[in-house]
Formats: C-alpha cells, structure tokens, sequence
C-alpha cells in the first residue's frame, strides 16, 4: 500500500495543460518568474475541481490513497472537503489556513488572519470532517522573527489542533511563491513543538536536499519527538541519516502533487522522483513499509477510512 500524505487539489482553467511549460524540476521553481502573466490566473481565475486527474495518476503509480489539501490561492476549505468527498474512497481532507496570500503576497499586518484560524480550522476538523491541518505558511500568522513570538503567535491554531489531537504541517525550505523565506528555516518550530508536545507536527520536505535546512529539521526532530518528516524534495542520503538518527517511524510518503508540479517529466515523473530517493537510501522492507503507508495511517487515524475503502474495493 502506498499512501501520498502531501498533495494539493484544485488548478485554474489556464493550467489545464502546462506540459510545455513544466517538465523539469527547475521549470517548476521558476514558473512564477519565468511566465508572470500565466502565474497570475492563480489570482484571477475561478479555481476547478481536478481531482479526478490526481486519481488517474494515483492509478498509473500504484497510489492507494491520499491526503489532499488546498493549493496557494483562493481555494476554500469547503471546495477541498467537497472535492475530497467525491472520491471517499481514494482521500480525506485536510484544512489549510492563510494560503491565498502564499499567491497573493502576504499581509503586512498578519493579525486579523491568525485571529481568525482558530475558528476556521474548528470548523474544518469538526463540520467539515478534515483530518488534519495542511501546510501552513507561517508569515500568513505572524511577521515576528523570534521563536517564542512566533510560538505564542501559533498558540491559537495549535491549541485546536492539540483539543483534536490531529497533525500539523509546516514547510521547510524554499518555495516557488514569492516572500516568507525566513520561516523556511524551522529552528523556530522548536519552540512550537517544546509547548504542545501532544501534536505530531510534520516538517514537510525535511530541508529539501539543502543541507542547512535539513540540519535545522534534524536539530528540532532529534529534541522533540513529535516531530516528523514527510519525502518530498529529500535527497537519499538526507533521508538515510534522518532514518538512521529518528527513525523511520517517524517519516511518510508525500510528492507535493499539485496542478503545477505534476507536469514534471524529465528526467522522470514526480512519483518516480519520489520512489527512486526511496530506493537509493536503501530501506530496508521494515522501513520501507512504515515510510509508504503504515505512519500515515496511524498518525492521521486513517484505519476507518482505509476499512472502508478495502471494502468497496472487495
């Protein structure tokens, strides 16, 4: 079984095709720099549902399920519980907060937005049946720089997250939408993950093959044992030495499948990409097992989810 824990649903009628645009890795950093004016329908198109694209890739690499969340722009929660729920057999949800500024630019004044996650994402993990909270860019709650502010500026969204006793993810490293780089460096998650030792926090990309950034992850991750990792963008032999420091119990499957990233070609596929690191860090079938299916389904609580689905299966 393999479970994809990282993937972001719903594109814009101009991405509907982007294989002329993106086909390496380096085409996928460049995108909002290197065609501005296409980047911009992230901001003036109607988002549409394209799910039924991210089944037909599960189905081509043998995904069994997954946990998509919202992509950077104005993608509501209720679209991605929606979305989510056409195809229960294959997804569940996950709440994201403050990504539409991850596409619009984010706010000077962070205040009005982390004052109002608390109850967004209330409603996310309790109407709206999500199973955890998504990616969440933290300059969207807080400009401050020092790891206690940061945390007390958290200390809303994680005192939900911990009543529902749910994970969380934050981003390591880079990303292709402009502003917000300082957080990439998750020294500061140390703090967040120190005052709410109940909540799996997961530090996805786990540095994204920078060394300076994989050093931070493994520096929280190595003090707090709530801390996890998911695969996308790791190289194998950060992937090794974080098995071999936390172990793999500790780390899950993700591709960061998205409208723009799956278009990745060359030199293979996105979930090429991702299963190969796998294979070049040398995992044993113990490890192997933990890291595609067997942490996610206990960290997120997916045994209901992953029952039902066998049975329709069957």
């Amino acid at each position: 079984m393999i479970i994809d824990t990282h993937i972001h649903i719903y594109g814009y009628p101009s991405f509907r095709d982007l294989s002329k645009h993106i086909r390496t890795m380096e085409d996928a950093i460049a995108f909002r720099t290197r065609y501005p004016d296409l980047y911009q329908c992230n901001l003036t198109e109607e988002p549409i549902d394209n799910t039924d694209d991210l089944v037909s890739d599960m189905d081509r690499n043998g995904v069994d399920f997954a946990l998509v969340q919202a992509r950077a722009g104005y993608v509501s929660n209720d679209l991605v519980a929606a979305a989510a729920k056409r195809h229960p057999t294959r997804m569940v949800a996950l709440a994201r907060v403050g990504h539409d500024q991850e596409a619009a630019g984010y706010h000077e004044d962070p205040g009005p937005t982390r004052e109002a996650a608390p109850a967004e994402i209330e409603r996310c993990l309790g109407p709206l049946g999500m199973m955890g909270v998504g990616e969440t860019f933290v300059r969207a709650l807080t400009d401050h720089v020092n790891p206690e502010k940061i945390a007390k500026d958290l200390s809303g969204i994680m005192r939900v997250v911990e009543k529902h006793q749910v994970p969380i993810q934050f981003p390591t490293a880079w990303s292709q939408f402009p502003g917000g780089l300082f957080y990439g460096d998750p020294l500061w998650a140390d703090e967040v993950a120190a005052r709410h030792p109940g909540v799996p926090i997961i530090l996805t990309k786990m540095g994204r093959s920078i060394t300076s950034y994989f050093d931070s992850a493994m520096t929280v991750a190595m003090r707090n044992v709530n801390i996890y990792f998911d695969v996308v963008g790791t190289s194998p032999q950060h992937l090794r030495f974080a098995i071999d420091k936390i172990g793999a119990e500790r780390i899950m499957f993700g591709t960061d499948w998205s409208t723009t990233w799956r278009w990745l070609s060359v030199p293979a596929t996105l979930h090429q990409i991702r299963m190969k690191v796998l294979g070049d860090a040398k995992l044993t079938a113990t490890e192997r097992e933990q890291i595609l299916w067997k942490n996610a389904a206990r960290i997120f609580k997916l045994e209901p989810s992953l029952r039902r689905a066998a049975k329709v299966a069957a």
